[in-house]
C-alpha cells in the first residue's frame, strides 16, 4: 500500500507537470461523458420508460387510414366505432374520445377558453385516471345522441381558474352559454397526452362523448359521414399489437365492402399507444445517441493517441527507470495509474457537465415537447454512461501502458533509437486517426443532411406572402352558431369592421386553420367519372374564405373569378381550384364551368369559377407524420379548393390581417373587433404567421445544430488527432529531415512530405467513412424532407472539408518541418 501510495503521489504530480496534456485528456472525455448521459438518459425516457399510464403495453391506438396515410392517424365515425367494438377479437375494452376545438367558459366577465375532451366513460380506466376531488362520469352519464352535461376538469385547470376552490364540486358552470356541473377534478400527475398531441397543449377538461354532437354539430351518432373520433383499446391477455393490427385491418375491408359510399378507400389501423405517443421521436433519439457515441470514441480514440504520443516521448524516461531496476509490472502499473486518475478527473467533470446540461434540457422539454415524455436524469444511466465511458477510456489507455512497460534500453538509450524506435506504435496511431476521420464523416454525412433537410424546408416557397400577417383563432361553437347561416352572418361582419380598423391593411378568414395541424379534407370526384373509380377521386384541402382572400395573401388567380359576397347559401354552390387540381381532374381541358362533387354522401355539385396558383396550406411538417414514412405536407404536391366562407361557414376558423402598424394596438384592435360583436368568444393563438412557421419547423432545426454540434466536435477532435500525430512524427523524424535537406532538399519537398502523410490517413479514413455513411444515413430516411440519403452535393463538401482540414492541421507541424536547421537537426540525440 505504501507503494501504491507513492505511485499515485509520483502519478499526480507528472500529471500536474504536464498541464496541457492532461487538461486536453480530461475534456476529451469530460465531453464524450456528458454527451453520453444526456443522450442515454433521453433515450431511457422515450425507448425504455414508456408512457406513464398503467398497463400501457397492452392498450392500442385505433384509428383511421386514409389514401396516402396507411399508418393510419385519420378519424371514423360514431357508427365505425360501434362497428369495431361490437366485431373485434382484439380488445377486452375500448374507448372513443374526440377533440374539435375549444369551448368558452361564459359565467360574465370575458370568455375563458376550455381545451375539452369528449370520451366515453372507460376512457378515464384506461388511462387510469385518478381524481383530487369528486369523481369521473359514469356509463349512465353518457349516452348514444345524448347525454348529461357533466364535466370533469383538470388539475391545473382548477388550481389557474378557480384558485383551487374546494367547493368546486357540485357547481355550475356555463359553457358555450349551457350549464354544466362539474363533478370531478382530475389528480395532479394525470396529463392528457392524446389532447396534447393533437392540439400541442394541456388538456382542460372531459365531458361525455354523448354531448359531442350537441355541443359541436360533429359525429352524429346515425351518420357515416364527418369522421371524428379516435380510439384507445385494451388488448385481451395474449393478443399482440400484430394481432389487433390484422384484426383491424380484416375489420377494415369488411366495413368497405359493407359501406361502399362512405368508406372507400380507407381502412383501419392499430399502433401501440407508445408508438402513437413516442414514435415521433424514435428516428431523432437513435440518431442522437448514435451520435454522442460517435463523439466518446473519437475522444477515446483521440486520448489513446495522445497517450500513445505522449509514449513515444518518455521513452527514453522509461529506459532510465527501467536501468535503475522497475520491473515492467512497475512501470505498467504506474502508467494505468496515471491513466486511471485522468479517467476519475474526466468523469468528475463530465458528472459536472451532465447535471448541467441535464438542468438546462429539462427547462427546454418542458416548453418544447409534449407532456407524454418525460426527460430525466435516471441514476441507473448516470452509472451506466460513466462506466461505459470510463471502460472505453481504460481501454483505450490499457494498449499504451502496456506498451510503455516493454523497453527496450538499448534501443531507448541509444542514438539511433530516437528515430528507429515505436514504428509499430506510430502504426497505432495512424490507425487511430483513420478510425477518428471514419467517425467524424458518418457524423458530418448525417449533420449535413439533416442541415440540407431544414435548409429544403425551411426555403421552400410557400406560394403567398406570409410577412407581417397576424393570425388568431376563433371558435363559433355556441348555439347562437348552430346555424350555418348565423355565423356567415357573423363572419361577414367581422370583416367589415376589421377593414375600417386603423393599421389594418387587410382581412381575410380562413377556414379551418392556416398553415396548422386542423385542416378539413374534401375529397371529390368530377362530373362524368364514377365515385367508385379510385383513380377519379380526388382528396384536397378544403378552406372557407371571404371574397379577396386569395389576393390578400397574394395567391395569384390564373383565371375565372375571386369568390364574392353574392356567392351564398341561397346561390349556386362554386370554388376556386387551384392548378394541381385542375391538371389532375381535367387535365388538358378548361376547368372553369367544370363541376365535381363529395364522393361522401350526397352533397350538391360544385361549379369551378376560377383557378388560383399553388399554395401551400398545411402545416409544414409533422414529426409524427415523418414516423410513418410519410412526406412533410409541406413538400408535397399542392391540392387545395376554395370555398366561400357564406356557403362553407366553418365552426373553427382563422382570423388574418395584413399589418405595417404597431403589432400590440393592432393585436388590441383585433381582440376590440372580435369582442364587440360577440363578448362570449374567446380570441386564441394570437401570434405572427412567421412566427408559427418558425415553430412547425423547430424540430428539424434542433436536428441540425445538435448534429451540427456534434459533428463539429468531432471534426475538431479528428483535427487534433491528425496534428498531434503529425507533430510528433515530425518531431521523430528531425534527423532524417535534416539529413534530407543537408543533402539539398527544398521546404517545399518537405512540405510535401508531411502533408501528403496526413492527407493519406484522411484519404483512408474517407473511404472507410463514406462506405459507413452510405449505410447510416440510409437509416434516417424518415428525417430527411427533399433529400437523398446519399445526397451528392452533401457527400462533396464533407469530403472536401476534411480534406481541408487536414491541410490545416499539418500545415503547422509542416511548417516547422520546413524551418529546421540541417546542422542543428543532426546534432539532436
Amino acid at each position: 500500500m505504501d507503494s501504491l501510495w507513492k505511485d499515485l503521489v509520483f502519478a499526480a504530480r507528472i500529471l500536474l507537470k504536464a498541464k496541457k496534456f492532461t487538461f486536453a485528456v480530461v475534456l476529451t472525455l469530460a465531453i464524450g461523458i456528458a454527451s453520453n448521459t444526456i443522450m442515454f438518459s433521453i433515450a431511457r425516457s422515450i425507448f425504455f420508460r414508456g408512457v406513464s399510464y398503467p398497463d400501457a403495453k397492452r392498450l392500442v391506438y385505433v384509428s383511421q387510414a386514409y389514401p396516402g396515410y396507411p399508418e393510419g392517424g385519420g378519424q371514423f365515425t360514431y357508427p365505425t366505432y360501434r362497428d369495431i367494438l361490437e366485431q373485434n377479437k382484439s380488445f377486452d375494452s375500448l374507448a372513443a374520445y374526440q377533440v374539435s376545438g375549444p369551448l368558452a367558459i361564459t359565467d360574465g366577465g370575458q370568455a375563458v377558453r376550455l381545451a375539452v375532451t369528449y370520451c366515453t366513460p372507460n376512457y378515464f380506466t384506461l388511462l387510469g385516471v385518478r381524481t383530487a376531488l369528486g369523481r369521473v362520469f359514469q356509463g349512465s352519464e353518457d349516452r348514444v345522441g345524448s347525454g348529461d352535461p357533466v364535466i370533469v376538469l383538470s388539475y391545473a385547470f382548477w388550481r389557474r381558474q378557480y384558485s383551487g376552490a374546494p367547493d368546486i364540486i357540485g357547481r355550475n358552470i356555463h359553457l358555450n352559454e349551457r350549464p354544466f356541473t362539474v363533478i370531478g377534478v382530475t389528480a395532479e400527475e394525470f396529463r392528457d397526452s392524446l389532447y396534447e398531441q393533437e392540439y400541442g397543449e394541456e388538456g382542460n377538461a372531459w365531458i361525455p362523448l354523448g354531448m359531442a354532437y350537441a355541443m359541436t354539430g360533429y359525429s352524429n351518432p346515425t351518420d357515416r359521414i364527418g369522421s371524428i373520433l379516435w380510439g384507445i383499446g385494451h388488448l385481451i391477455p395474449g393478443v399482440t399489437v400484430a394481432d389487433a393490427r390484422a384484426d383491424l385491418d380484416a375489420l377494415g375491408k369488411r366495413l368497405e365492402q359493407t359501406y361502399p359510399e362512405t368508406f372507400r378507400g380507407y381502412g383501419l389501423v392499430g399502433r401501440s399507444l407508445k408508438d402513437q405517443l413516442l414514435g415521433m421521436f424514435y428516428a431523432p433519439a437513435w440518431l442522437l445517441t448514435a451520435a454522442s457515441a460517435f463523439l466518446l470514441l473519437i475522444g477515446c480514440a483521440n486520448v489513446g493517441n495522445l497517450l500513445l504520443a505522449r509514449l513515444l516521448s518518455r521513452q527514453r524516461e522509461l529506459a532510465v527507470r527501467a536501468a535503475l531496476g522497475a520491473s515492467a509490472s512497475h512501470l505498467a502499473r504506474h502508467l494505468i495509474l496515471e491513466n486511471s486518475l485522468m479517467l476519475l478527473l474526466a468523469g468528475s467533470a463530465g458528472l459536472i457537465l451532465s447535471a448541467w446540461g441535464m438542468s438546462a434540457l429539462r427547462a427546454w422539454a418542458l416548453v418544447h415537447l409534449p407532456g407524454s415524455l418525460h426527460v430525466e436524469a435516471w441514476h441507473s444511466t448516470v452509472v451506466a454512461s460513466l462506466a461505459i465511458s470510463l471502460l472505453t477510456g481504460i481501454l483505450f489507455g490499457l494498449a499504451p501502458a502496456l506498451l510503455g512497460s516493454r523497453v527496450d534500453l538499448r534501443d531507448a538509450l541509444s542514438q539511433s533509437g530516437r528515430q528507429g524506435q515505436g514504428m509499430s506504435r506510430r502504426r497505432g496511431q495512424k490507425i487511430l486517426v483513420i478510425a477518428e476521420v471514419t467517425l467524424a464523416l458518418v457524423l458530418l454525412a448525417a449533420a449535413g443532411l439533416m442541415v440540407e433537410s431544414f435548409l429544403k424546408l425551411a426555403s421552400t416557397d410557400l406560394g403567398f406572402n406570409t410577412s407581417n400577417l397576424l393570425t388568431l383563432r376563433l371558435d363559433l361553437r355556441s348555439a347562437r352558431y348552430r346555424e350555418p347561416a348565423a355565423r356567415a352572418r357573423f363572419g361577414k361582419r367581422l370583416v367589415e369592421a376589421l377593414q375600417v380598423t386603423p393599421g389594418v391593411e387587410s382581412a381575410t378568414l380562413w377556414g379551418p386553420s392556416m398553415l396548422g395541424r386542423a385542416t378539413w379534407v374534401y375529397i371529390a370526384y368530377p362530373e362524368g367519372r364514377s365515385p367508385e373509380d379510385a383513380d377519379a377521386r380526388l382528396m384536397m384541402g378544403r378552406h372557407s374564405t371571404n371574397p379577396a382572400a386569395l389576393s390578400n395573401l397574394g395567391i395569384p388567380l390564373l383565371k375565372g373569378r375571386e369568390l364574392t359576397w353574392q356567392d351564398t347559401l341561397d346561390t349556386p354552390f362554386v370554388a376556386v381550384i387551384s392548378e394541381s387540381v385542375a391538371k389532375k381532374l381535367w387535365p388538358d381541358q378548361d376547368p372553369l364551368g367544370k363541376r365535381m362533387r363529395s364522393a361522401e354522401g350526397n352533397f350538391p355539385w360544385i361549379t369551378v369559377v376560377g383557378v388560383a396558383r399553388d399554395a401551400r396550406q398545411g402545416q409544414r411538417m409533422d414529426l409524427n407524420d415523418s414516423a410513418a414514412g410519410i412526406t412533410p405536407y409541406g413538400l408535397k404536391p399542392q391540392y387545395d379548393i376554395y370555398f366561400p366562407y357564406l356557403q362553407r361557414p366553418n365552426q373553427g376558423l382563422t382570423l388574418a390581417v395584413r399589418t405595417h402598424a404597431d403589432l400590440q394596438s393592432v393585436s388590441e384592435a383585433l381582440r376590440s373587433a372580435v369582442l364587440s360583436l360577440d363578448p362570449t368568444l374567446p380570441v386564441y393563438n394570437l401570434a405572427l404567421l412567421d412566427t408559427r412557421l418558425a415553430e412547425q419547423i423547430a424540430p428539424v432545426r434542433t436536428m441540425a445544430i445538435l448534429s451540427g454540434a456534434y459533428a463539429v466536435l468531432a471534426v475538431f477532435l479528428a483535427g487534433f488527432g491528425l496534428f498531434a500525430v503529425l507533430a510528433h512524427d515530425v518531431s521523430q523524424r528531425t534527423q532524417e529531415i535534416g539529413i534530407r535537406m543537408a543533402l539539398g532538399a527544398l521546404p517545399r519537398s518537405v512540405l510535401s512530405l508531411v502533408l501528403r502523410e496526413g492527407l493519406q490517413l484522411v484519404l483512408a479514413g474517407t473511404c472507410f467513412g463514406l462506405l459507413a455513411a452510405l449505410l447510416m444515413t440510409r437509416m434516417m430516411q424518415a428525417l430527411l424532407f427533399g433529400v437523398s440519403p446519399a445526397e451528392p452535393g452533401v457527400f462533396f463538401a464533407i469530403v472536401f472539408l476534411l480534406f481541408g482540414v487536414a491541410l490545416l492541421a499539418g500545415w503547422i507541424p509542416a511548417r516547422r518541418a520546413m524551418r529546421l536547421d540541417p546542422i542543428e537537426a543532426l546534432r539532436q540525440e
